[in-house]
């Protein structure tokens, strides 16, 4: 018997077990960071659609030079595409597992805010993307051919 009155290995037992409280706000932030880890893959998904409707269509200027190594080494979007996905899954799981810290739901909430902000470039540029000129690391994929026209010949592409 402890000073409390309580045997021992019940106070013992109760002092490990988080208060139902505690639990309940754990569960609560678990409930949000996987919300937010569904909007971050929901948006990561419409993020290569974006890229891939781009790149075979009227090209664009990647920023990634990741993926710019990749497109350029395979001449196809596939690789791409395995790398996107393998990097939010990563990113994902990772935060899954961080799901009930504080720090786990503050990193989901970034996560989610910078796909936003992606979300909106893409939103900016697919509005004024015609009237935008061709950059020097413009790149457009036609028949599954890498085209780079700045790249290999300064003039090769003339604007009108």
């Amino acid at each position: 018997m402890g000073l409390s009155g309580r045997p021992l290995h019940k106070r013992r037992i109760e002092e490990m077990n988080p208060q139902p409280q505690h639990q309940s706000s754990e569960i609560k932030r678990a409930e949000r960071v996987t919300w937010l880890l569904g909007g971050v893959v929901g948006l990561s998904i419409a993020d290569l659609a974006l890229t891939v409707s781009y790149l075979t269509s009227v090209g664009m200027s990647e920023g990634n030079p990741i993926a710019v190594w990749l497109l350029e080494m395979t001449n196809s979007i596939w690789p791409l595409a395995i790398y996107k996905c393998i990097t939010v899954a990563v990113c994902v799981l990772l935060l899954y597992k961080t799901r009930f810290k504080r720090e786990g739901e503050l990193a989901s909430w970034s996560a989610f805010f910078i796909m936003m902000a992606l979300t909106i470039w893409w939103n900016q540029y697919s509005r004024y993307q015609p009237n935008l000129p061709v950059g020097e690391n413009h790149i457009v994929l036609v028949d599954g051919q890498l085209h780079q026209p700045y790249k290999h010949d300064k003039q090769a592409l003339v604007m009108k």
